[in-house]
Order: C-alpha cells, then structure tokens, then sequence
C-alpha cells in the first residue's frame, strides 16, 4: 500500500470526528474527504475524515490507489488484498503444467490445422491434414483466411458450391456455411465437396447420386449442406473423398464413412449409405490419425504409424500383398523395417505414404510411373520410389488420377507419373516413372500446401498466393482461360 493510502489509514483510526468542536487556536475543523480525484470531495472540508471514495467509476472496483494482484478466489495466487485483477491469475492447482480451472479448451497440437495457441487444455478437436487446397477430378477448392471456401472449374452437379451450374474458370466463393461457421478442411472427390467446419460438424455439396454428401437424401446439392449426425457427441477432425463416397475421422478416432459401397465403406458389407456409417474394427484398441480415399478404396495410418486399407483390390491398391477385395479395414504389408507412416494421399487406384524418415512409398496402379519407382509396374505391396534428391525429403504429398507430387523439406515441389497435360509442371508432357523436381516455382519458391486432381496440380505458396498447372479444360487452374499450362501459373483468389 503506498504512502498517501497508509496515510489514510492512519486518520481513519486515529481521527474521530467531532463536528462543532473547537478549539483555542480558530474555529472548528470541518471533517469530510479533503482529496480532489475523489468522487466525494468535500471542498469545505479542512480535515480528511478517511471516508474518500476512489470508485471513478463505480464498477466496485477502486481506481486509484488500486492493488493489483489475481483477485480470483479459485487461483493458486489469490490475493485478498487486491483490489483490480492483474490478469495474472494461475489456476494450474495441481501444477502439471495445465490450467485445471477457467481452462481454455481447444487443439493444444502445433501441427494440426486448427491449432490454437490460445488453448490450455486440448479438447481433441485437432484436425490435420493438407486441408487448405483440395482438387477433384476437374475442380479445384482453397479455405481463405478468414474461413471461407473458393472453388473454381467444372460445375456440373454442384461441386463448387456457389448455388450454380456453371463452370468457373476464376476462384468463386460457395454459399455460406452456416451462421458464424467457418472451414478447417477440405475435401474434393470426383463430383462432390466436403468440409469439416469450426464446430466439427461436417457439410457437403455436389453430386449425392449414391449418398456421398450425407444428408440422408441422393439429390445432389448446389450449396453446402449439412450432413447427418456423426454420433452422438461426436465431431469430424480429418475428411476425404473417394469419387464416389466420403468418410471422415472421428474425435474418438473411429471412422465413419457415406457414400456408394463397392466396400470403400469398410462396414463388412456392399450396401450404399447415405449418412455417416461406423467402419468396422481398425484392430484392437487401434485409432485413426490420417485418412484418405481412392476411387473405390479408403486407407487410414493408425495411430501407431501403421496403414490400414479396404475397397477395390484390383490394381493392390490396399497394399496387402493380393488383389482381393475388403470390406473391412485390412492392415498393410511391411512399410519397411522399423518404419511407420506420417501421412498418406489416394486418389484413383494407387495409394502413397511419406515415412517417419522422409521417405515415400507407394503401391497400386502404375501403369503411367505413378509409383515413382523407376518402372510401370503395379505394386501390390508398399515400395519405394526412387530418390527424391541428395538429401531430400518429404514433408507433404498429394496423389493424383495418375500421377503423384511432393513438398520437400527445402518446400520446393518434386512429381512423377503421367506428364500428358503438363500436371507434373516441368515444362514439357513427357511422362516421368521416377521423382523429378519442378525448377519454375519462382525465385526461392515456400510451398505450403499441394493438391493434385485427374490431370491438374496446384500449390499455396508461403504469401498466400497460388499457382496452377495441368489440364483447364473446366477452368481448374483458376486463371481466367481454358488452356493447359505446364508450369505453374500464378492466380488470385478471392
């Protein structure tokens, strides 16, 4: 307490007013609060009666000669004798390093998407995954800053959500989410989109002819709609989309997934579901912590760096060793001794991981060099592709119709496979089987986020910006034009 507020103390236990006394040097002393920043001056008083009140602005609080400190009874460093909070309280009462009271809840995961550095304790809403520009078969979709989608190219059952039919050759914003939602990922397939927005539900739009939005109808949808309950208490925290069908982990890691059935369902049977469905089993005690879909086939990196896959066998795209066809979540063969997986992309019929060493592999359909292992040779079981560069490695992947491409830890873009519009971005439409690195990004180019569709690949760059290249035959590209680029091509989105 400083001076002048002990000082006060002391009249207000020393002086007693006596009103009318007076004494042999003058006339009485007028007893009252004698301090001008005070609401109740008295300026006829010639003596400080202790009474001053300080409360400016009568928020109970007193706002001179304030002590500060956490006024909080429930804190571990309440103080009694403060008078304004400090903002300084700790409620961390068990000291483990988490706020145990007033905690604020929200992804504590600095890798997640919607990680937020505000959270104290986590509330198992993390999301991850390359969600922020997702390709379809002809379109193309980006989450902007402020939360909102843009989409641009083909248009013809709804994909692009702007409540239209009409290709889009330049980024157009969908119709709205909902009141106050905003998207944390992304998801395109053939002929549909998916987002999982900021409260964990998820919404879709597009072609629903085999239930893949999830609203328990098959009548596709022009605007974003909310699918069907996931389960009770349940919220999305990653999604993907196969052509035809869509499936989503869940907060507890289980997976449920809608959509047309030739087994990507993984529920054990062949039926279509036009609302969220649980997989079956992942194995004992095993959760999802990435997912993606292929044409007719799903697989998931569970949660101790293992690949489990279901669907269409054909090409081996499931990785197991055969060509038989699952209904069921199906474990992988070996990715390598001692290795585990950190993130997966499957788009048509060939599935790609990155490993726990920056390595990749993949299997499936190889049939224009989209394993990347120097071949055409389909893959029934994980393999790695050849080198990625001196030192190199990869840090995110996205896997197109027939060909597949990289970020690298130096964030520069490396792909392989079916060149014949320009999607692998080298400048030319030469096919390539092995890992070749794009040298026309720009001056130290950063690439952020990567998305590949059947014949087109666009990136973000590190400023926000982005850059398109392959087949624009529906206006993918987003750059105003319908032609072809093989190398990247910078667009605006908005």
């Amino acid at each position: 307490m400083d001076k002048l507020n002990a000082m006060i103390f002391t009249l207000m236990m020393l002086t007693v007013p006596l009103t009318g006394c007076t004494g042999d040097d003058g006339p009485a002393d007028v007893i009252g609060c004698t301090n001008t920043g005070a609401n109740n001056y008295n300026e006829n008083a010639t003596k400080d009666d202790g009474t001053c009140d300080f409360d400016l602005d009568d928020d109970g609080i007193l706002d001179a000669y304030e002590v500060l400190g956490c006024t909080d009874s429930t804190a571990n460093n309440y103080d009694d004798g403060a008078t304004d909070d400090d903002g300084l309280c700790d409620y961390d009462l068990d000291d483990d390093g988490v706020l145990d009271a007033d905690e604020v809840l929200g992804c504590t995961d600095s890798t997640a998407n919607n990680y937020d550095d505000g959270a104290t304790d986590d509330d198992n809403s993390c999301i991850y995954g390359d969600g922020d520009i997702v390709a379809g078969q002809y379109h193309t979709c980006a989450i902007l800053d402020n939360g909102s989608v843009s989409c641009w190219g083909n248009n013809g059952n709804g994909q692009l959500g702007d409540g239209t039919y009409f290709d889009r050759n330049t980024p157009a914003q969908t119709a709205s989410l909902g009141e106050g939602r905003t998207a944390v990922a992304l998801a395109a397939g053939g002929w549909h989109t998916c987002a999982i927005l900021d409260n964990g539900s998820v919404s879709c739009w597009g072609q629903n002819s085999y239930g893949m939005v999830g609203d328990g109808t098959d009548t596709n949808r022009l605007t974003p709609t909310q699918t069907s309950s996931l389960g009770e208490g349940r919220t999305a925290v990653a999604i993907t989309a196969g052509y035809y069908h869509t499936c989503a982990i869940l907060d507890d890691g289980s997976v449920s997934c809608w959509g047309q059935n030739g087994g990507a369902l993984g529920d054990g049977t062949y039926t279509n579901r036009n609302t969220p469905t649980q997989t079956s089993s992942l194995g004992a005690d095993r959760t999802a912590v990435a997912i993606s879909a292929g044409y007719e086939h799903t697989c998931a990196i569970l949660d101790n760096g293992s690949v489990s896959c279901w669907g269409d066998n054909e090409f081996g795209q499931l990785g197991d060793g055969t060509n038989t066809n699952r209904l069921t979540p199906t474990q992988t063969s070996s990715l390598g001794t001692d290795r585990t997986s950190v993130a997966i992309s499957s788009i048509n019929h060939h599935t790609c991981v990155i490993l726990d060493d920056g390595s990749v592999g993949c299997w499936g359909w190889n049939n224009r060099g989209q394993l990347g292992d120097g071949t055409n040779t389909n893959r029934l079981t994980p393999t790695q592709t050849s080198s990625l560069g001196t030192d190199r490695t990869a840090v995110a992947i996205t896997v197109g119709w027939f060909h597949t491409c990289v970020i690298l830890d130096d964030e520069s873009v490396s792909c392989w496979g079916r060149n014949y519009f320009g999607q692998l971005g080298l400048g030319d439409n030469t096919d390539r089987n092995t890992p070749t690195q794009i040298l026309s990004l720009g001056e130290s180019p950063i690439v952020v986020s990567i998305a590949a569709g059947r014949g087109h690949t666009c990136i973000i760059f590190d400023d926000g910006s982005v850059g398109c290249w392959g087949y624009n035959g529906y206006g993918q590209l987003g750059d105003g034009t319908n032609s072809n680029r093989n190398s990247a091509n910078s667009i605006e989105i908005q």
